[in-house]
């Protein structure tokens, strides 16, 4: 593989994960991120653990076929690593991610990678999805790492526009970026000036965004805390949260 001129924020991801396939332009990038929030790592693969916990949760619901918006690199831990029995199509809208992801994958007849723009549900090719996954029944929907860059009023959209598209006894998993952020103010000046603006949220104003999707019992959680038999938890009010998750179901 060529080695690439600019940075990517998948591989970034990969490099905080552990993994291997990134290069020393995504290094030097992460370092300036771990400058404005030493952190940075830890909550990469927090919700690398949540994306595990909620797709073995999805899958022990009885649903075997996933599709993955925003997916990043398949590697360290994503979702067909997580149900490996499972069907899973990855998307993403970033064609670098999209080209290294199906050189990943290209030995697992499980699984594909193709082009998606989760805000324009029309750009996924129908046949690509059909040929992974076969005839679509209930399907596991994991929109991680998407919604912190969707303000409210086009994510109402997007999120009416899945449940209208998803099959009945379909699940999709979710997580918000918490208030947290806003404590570190050269890190939101960082992500404006990439042109990466956060939309930051807490449990009241998520709930009303998710529409007709219908809550999990864990209900709205820190991504850290969601399991799927966690009851009602509760979370200080001066505990500062950095992400949110949930799963839903229609």
């Amino acid at each position: 593989m060529e080695i690439p001129a600019v940075p990517n924020t998948a591989r970034i991801i990969d490099y905080w994960l552990g993994g291997s396939h990134h290069f020393e332009i995504d290094v030097e990038s992460a370092r300036v991120f771990e400058q404005v929030y030493p952190d940075s790592p830890q909550v990469f693969q927090t919700l690398r653990g949540y994306i595990g916990r909620v797709s073995r949760y999805i899958e022990s619901q009885g649903i075997n076929q996933f599709v993955v918006f925003g997916s990043g690199l398949p590697t360290c831990g994503n979702v067909h690593e997580a149900v490996p029995e499972a069907l899973v199509l990855y998307t993403d809208i970033d064609r670098a991610n999209i080209e290294l992801g199906r050189r990943i994958l290209a030995n697992n007849s499980k699984t594909d990678y193709t082009f998606c723009d989760v805000t324009r549900l029309e750009t996924l090719d129908r046949s690509v999805m059909v040929n992974v996954l076969g005839t679509v029944q209930r399907l596991g929907i994991v929109l991680i790492g998407v919604c912190a860059f969707i303000p409210d009023e086009i994510l109402t959209v997007v999120l009416e526009k899945l449940y209208d598209w998803s099959p009945a006894g379909s699940m999709l998993a979710l997580d918000f970026d918490g208030e947290a952020a806003a404590e570190y103010p050269q890190l939101l000046q960082l992500m404006d000036s990439l042109n990466a603006h956060l939309y930051l949220r807490n449990p009241s104003t998520i709930e009303p965004l998710l529409g007709r999707w219908q809550l999990t019992k864990p209900g709205i959680l820190p991504v850290s805390l969601w399991q799927d038999e966690v009851g009602a938890q509760t979370v200080e009010a001066s505990e500062s949260v950095f992400m949110y998750g949930c799963v839903v179901y229609k």
